[in-house]
């Protein structure tokens, strides 16, 4: 917090603004260019290039420059210059010496590790571990259930009309082969399929007796 002091005062500049506005101090008795000094003498040196007090010290330059305008208010009732500067400043100093200092307890802490660099291979290693891949390909079982052995299963089951979810479909595959399947027979005119509205419930009747596979149908 700043302080001034002089002959006939001494004291913070909230308490010299208050000196003068009861009267107790006239401004005749305040030594300007004094109280510029001091006020500038005590701004910490690590705070003088912050950005918050580059206009406040520029303006103590100004009025320092022309002390005879530093007490004398632009309109009755104002501040006077010098001291709302000098309450500015002391304000400004003591909110950035408290955020330097609760800086000043945080301890660091060390940046994230760098993601390592993804390994490069060569062409001739990726061709090689595509081998085992290529070898576990050709040994993996034709798929055994088509849209042949859907139907199959399905045209047992289709009784009446019946819905989607109820027939003997257990894996998501053979639900997709499963539908693909009576889309055909849809198609060929083996079923119809009924939906209320979209996303409810699918339901499947059957048109005639469901004999034979679909590709002696069709």
């Amino acid at each position: 917090m700043i302080r001034i002091a002089f002959p006939g005062f001494e004291g913070t500049p909230e308490a010299l603004r208050e000196a003068l506005r009861r009267g107790r101090l006239s401004p005749k008795e305040v030594p300007v260019l004094a109280v510029l000094e001091q006020a500038l003498a005590q701004v910490p040196e690590d705070l003088r290039a912050k950005s918050e007090l580059l206009p406040l010290l520029a303006e103590l330059l100004v009025l320092k420059l022309s002390p005879e305008r530093a007490l004398l208010p632009k309109e009755e009732g104002e501040e006077a210059p010098l001291v709302q500067v000098l309450v500015d400043l002391s304000e400004m100093v003591a909110f950035l010496e408290a955020r330097l200092e609760r800086r000043a307890r945080l301890l660091p802490v060390a940046p994230p590790p760098l993601p390592r660099p993804a390994l490069r291979l060569s062409p001739k290693s990726l061709a090689e571990a595509a081998k085992g891949f290529r070898r576990a390909v050709l040994r993996l079982p034709r798929e055994a259930f088509g849209v042949r052995e859907a139907w199959e299963r399905l045209k047992g089951a289709i009784r009446g009309r019946v819905a989607f979810q109820s027939l003997p479909l257990a894996t998501w595959g053979e639900k997709a082969v499963g539908f693909a399947a009576l889309l055909e027979a849809f198609r060929l005119g083996r079923v119809r399929l009924f939906q209320e509205a979209p996303f409810a419930p699918l339901y499947v009747e059957p048109v005639g007796l469901l004999e034979g596979d679909l590709e002696r149908t069709a």
